[in-house]
């Protein structure tokens, strides 16, 4: 790693950044055949294991976007039939959001994709040092909230 000698914590954040840039691209590369992007394929990653049906709100504050970006979002996955929005309990002002039946397959190939990338380019990584680094970068995110 090149450090800039500003700070370690600033080297760290900018790992940090270029490494969630260059994973982007790569996931965008490959989901791109699928009509997918990292940024939708994350919305339905996080819809698939949070209750059943949730708020927008709930579902920006999980994602960590803001309001307008979710519902651009939320629109192209309505528009490919893989998510819905349902009335929600409690609320009449509010719509639930949930994941359509279409949306599962879709989810299985997120994840062999993701799981490729991870073997191609991470299962050289010394896992005990992985484990380290992710506790570490987990403490700087929650630190920052």
């Amino acid at each position: 790693m090149q450090t800039t000698g500003d700070s370690p914590q600033l080297d760290l954040v900018r790992e940090c950044v270029l490494l969630g840039r260059r994973w982007r691209a790569r996931v965008d590369e490959r989901m791109k055949p699928k009509g997918m992007t990292l940024a939708r394929s994350t919305v339905l990653y996080w819809l698939s294991v949070l209750p059943e049906t949730v708020t927008q709100r709930e579902l920006a504050e999980t994602v960590g976007i803001e309001g307008p970006t979710l519902v651009r979002q939320l629109h192209a996955l309505e528009s490919q039939g893989l998510i819905e929005r349902v009335p929600f309990d409690g609320d009449r002002r509010a719509k639930g959001i949930r994941l359509t039946d279409a949306a599962l397959p879709l989810l299985l190939t997120i994840k062999d994709i993701t799981d490729a990338l991870c073997a191609e380019h991470f299962n050289k990584l010394d896992k005990r040092r992985l484990a380290s680094a992710t506790r570490l970068v987990s403490d700087a995110r929650a630190a920052l909230e």
